[in-house]
């Protein structure tokens, strides 16, 4: 067997520098432990192709190395939260790190340069929580960096940072933004090492400087700085004398040369904090990113001799709260923005229209992804998360380019943090979040029209009793003004219902929809606003907040469970689809269920639980459910929790995953003698690992069972099992985990690559984890 990931899915951290696009047009991002490396030009609409893991904590800010030479980006740095910096040095296909350490705080910014060509002398400083500013120094690529330096800012901190070269010089000039508002201008006072003195600061902005960025326009050098007051000004650093005794001037010594420092410009056009600025490659435009939603490009008008607004891009809309930072695409003809929570936006120009137009991203969850699971069908994958939202990834292609994976529809973005979802059909789900209520979902007439055009499904209305009944229903959903329930909404648009009653309730009273056709997958903004699904039913019968749910593969039942520390509460309820009626409550755990899964044959409904038991129910002529068997301490293989449960594909054995690292397969026949049930194999231990998740494959590989395995720690490993033998297959490697827990594993529920019906001899697996990523695995079986 081979192993090749088709899909990452995960957005940048919420901070404002974590996000860099080089000269090779790969970007890099920061997300939660790790460094994501994003290729926009990659297949149909762009992939995460390279993981970056090294360090232990968040990632905050990222940086390509760039030199005057330098034309492909081969290095990128990264700073965390551990208190570490980290080069990554791309060698034969993959990114060498090389940690610096000497930070005792969090790591905020990072940046970096090649001072010389051909990638020697290369500078890095980084600025910490601890109120410092370190330099690190290589000479050359064979060296190994050092510190050569460490600048204290008594009691400040930096919040904005960024390194030049001056024009035709290979000197180094360095600014940092304190929180005192004024930036501090350092320049080289030894080169080898280098290291760096205070020459100058800079004053005017009335509150934090967020973004730093310089360009070279002759023998001058245009500082562009943005702060909180929603002020961008340009600093010019000349030689030239300037005799107006109306401009207010500082100057700056660098190598025996006077460099004179004024506020040539000031833009203002921004309604709230402008967390970043960035030039154009060709440095005659500067683009703005403001937590207003809006990003803007400026532009030097000869005529008035003033910088004027040129175009406005940004979110409409939606519980978005603005754009962290702003970046211009390596030829200055697309510009990307990443918004609060953590989503890309790229916008492309179009120069016959002269227009702005936005394109395809990646993009996924900003907090720990709790659950996933697949489509009956294996056409599409659902995802929920702690970020409150539901999510639906499938892939799209376009004609003579690879499928590429990307998100299509936002179902729920709710107010509580998500725990379980449940696919009854491929177009009804339920979900369950941090409250005592169960809601059910049912996709409107939109998104099934969308899902068909974006990935040619062979899938319509036709595929759906319902949806077939009511083919006039409602065209999709909107969310009312302080409300947490879907509401539907049943004509193309619902713009009378979002305007204000009164002056006196100036807030429109539901979240605006308009039915969208697209035949691509959707920005941010058409995500939340225009691809919810309505809310058709509501479950009340917990007492405590629902953990975990599952639904029978036929359809017909629902199991709930919620969270517990007595018997009466670890009750699961089970809930009939055709009525919604609560049919049973199935008494046998003590503390909270945490995963439960019916057979395929739905004759069973398997449990596990805190109390480190696993229960099963048989289901009776009569239809109902009786618990026909569970463990004590005497048969129970687990001496810890038990985090994960699956049936094998033909119902005849399941396995059982604990926080003691072992992982029991139980067979369907009870023993003769006992009249229990017992396992069909010795347990498999995996030493000093926490077991937080197992699936099945959907059918026999090589006449044997596969079983993959989710740890605490990330890792994954699959297994072949036949009673009595356990057999590891290494095909992971350390690139392919997770950072973090795994949450769920679950195999496409049929062979063969989603969107690609003529491959047969592939397995797709997905996970998620509590690294805020979704990943789908494709496995190439070899049947020889």
């Amino acid at each position: 067997m081979n192993l090749e990931t088709c899909y990452i899915s995960s957005n940048s951290n919420q901070v404002p520098t974590t996000v860099d696009w080089a000269k090779n047009n790969l970007i890099c991002y920061g997300s939660c432990n790790s460094v994501m490396i994003y290729d926009p030009d990659y297949g149909s609409g762009g992939k995460v192709t390279h993981v970056l893991t090294k360090h232990s904590k968040r990632v905050n800010s990222v940086r390509w190395l760039r030199g005057k030479d330098v034309h492909s980006e081969k290095e990128l740095i990264s700073g965390s939260s551990d208190g570490s910096v980290c080069v990554w040095t791309f060698v034969n296909d993959k990114y060498e790190p090389t940690l610096l350490e000497g930070h005792s705080s969090n790591v905020n910014i990072v940046d970096g340069l090649y001072k010389e060509a051909h990638f020697k002398s290369t500078v890095i400083v980084s600025v910490s929580m601890d109120r410092s500013a370190k330099i690190w120094y290589r000479k050359d690529t064979t060296d190994n960096f050092t510190m050569t330096q460490s600048i204290d800012f008594g009691y400040h901190i930096a919040v904005a940072l960024r390194v030049t070269c001056l024009p035709n010089s290979d000197e180094v000039l360095l600014v940092c933004a304190l929180d005192d508002s004024k930036i501090r201008v350092y320049n080289e006072k030894q080169q080898d090492p280098i290291e760096f003195e205070n020459s100058a600061q800079l004053m005017g902005h009335e509150d934090w400087v967020r973004g730093l960025d310089f360009t070279i326009e002759g023998d001058d050098l245009i500082l562009a700085s943005s702060s909180q007051d929603s002020f961008i000004k340009l600093w010019r650093f000349t030689t030239k004398t300037i005799n107006a005794d109306s401009i207010e001037k500082t100057q700056v010594t660098v190598r025996n040369k006077l460099l004179n420092v004024y506020v040539e410009s000031v833009l203002s056009g921004h309604e709230g904090w402008v967390y970043s600025v960035n030039w154009s490659p060709n440095g005659k435009q500067l683009l703005s990113a403001s937590i207003d939603k809006s990003m803007i490009i400026w532009e030097f008008d000869e005529t008035s001799e003033l910088w004027t607004e040129k175009i406005r891009v940004g979110e409409i809309g939606g519980n978005t709260l603005g754009f962290y930072g702003g970046l211009f695409g390596p030829n200055g003809d697309a510009v990307l923005g990443h918004s609060y929570h953590g989503a890309f936006h790229i916008w492309k120009r179009l120069e016959e229209q002269n227009d702005w137009l936005p394109t395809v991203t990646v993009g996924g969850h900003f907090n720990e992804v709790t659950d996933c699971t697949w489509e009956p069908q294996g056409q599409f994958l659902f995802s929920l998360s702690s970020d409150q939202t539901t999510r639906i990834h499938a892939p799209w292609k376009r004609q003579g380019r690879k499928a590429t994976w990307h998100e299509i529809a936002r179902p729920q973005v709710h107010g509580y943090d998500m725990n379980s979802i449940a696919v009854m059909s491929r177009y009804q789900i339920a979900s369950a979040a941090e409250e005592k209520v169960i809601r059910i979902f049912h996709a409107p007439i939109n998104f099934v029209e969308n899902f068909n055009r974006i990935c040619h499904a062979d899938g319509d209305l036709q595929g759906d009793s319902i949806l077939k009944e009511n083919s006039m229903g409602p065209k999709g959903a909107s969310v009312p003004s302080l409300g947490l329930s879907n509401k539907a909404v049943y004509s193309d648009d619902n713009f009378d219902e979002i305007i204000p009653t009164d002056r006196k309730n100036p807030y429109p009273e539901e979240s605006q929809f308009t039915a969208i056709d697209l035949t691509e997958p959707p920005t941010e903004e058409t995500l939340l606003q225009n691809t919810l699904w309505p809310e058709i039913q509501k479950l009340y019968g917990h007492g405590y907040e629902v953990y975990c749910l599952a639904a029978s593969p036929d359809g017909k039942y629902l199991a709930s469970a919620c969270k517990s520390n007595k018997p009466e509460h670890a009750a699961i309820l089970l809930w009939d689809t055709c009525n919604w009626k609560l049919v049973q409550k199935l008494m046998s755990h003590a503390l909270t269920v945490v995963q439960m899964q019916f057979s395929p044959d739905n004759k069973f409904l398997l449990s596990v639980s805190r109390d480190r038991r696993w229960s099963l129910f048989a289901k009776q002529a009569d239809g109902q459910f009786y618990l026909d068997g569970t463990t004590d301490k005497s048969t129970s293989v687990h001496t810890r929790i038990i985090w994960s449960c699956c049936w094998s594909h033909d119902s005849q054995y399941f396995a059982t995953g604990s926080r003691d690292g072992k992982i029991g397969v139980w067979s369907i026949r009870k023993n003769k003698e006992t009249g229990k049930y017992g396992t069909a194999s010795e347990p498999l231990v995996i030493k000093n690992e926490s077991i937080t998740a197992v699936a099945f494959a959907p059918e026999l590989i090589c006449e044997k069972y596969l079983l993959a395995v989710g740890m605490e720690s990330g890792q994954i490993e699959l297994f072949s099992w036949l009673p009595q033998e356990w057999t590891k297959i290494s095909i992971f490697s350390t690139t392919d985990y997770h950072h973090l827990t795994v949450k769920k594993l679950v195999f496409r529920p049929l062979l063969g690559e989603a969107g690609e019906n003529e491959s047969k001899n592939v397995l797709q697996l997905a996970s998620c984890s509590s690294d805020c990523s979704v990943k789908i695995f494709n496995i190439i079986i070899n049947k020889e």
